[in-house]
């Protein structure tokens, strides 16, 4: 894959996370299949970062999602 198609893959994967965090209306397991794919390409280090910080925001959504929903009173 060239830098391109890899640039445009994760400015689509940063904005599929970032509204998923704002809605959590989208299948979390779908879009790390996504993200993992992205490990298997020739990446330059700062598009490894950022597999990297859109594979962890995945991650916190999981972890958020996983916890009971804390209850007052």
């Amino acid at each position: 894959m060239n830098n391109y198609l890899i640039e445009k893959d994760l400015v689509h994967l940063e904005r599929v996370v970032n509204k998923i965090a704002a809605s959590h209306g989208l299948s979390l397991s779908y879009w790390r299949k996504r993200v993992d794919s992205m490990l298997s390409l020739t990446l330059m280090p700062a598009q490894r970062k950022r597999v990297g910080q859109i594979h962890a925001a995945i991650s916190m959504l999981e972890d958020s999602n996983s916890r009971p929903a804390s209850t007052c009173g």
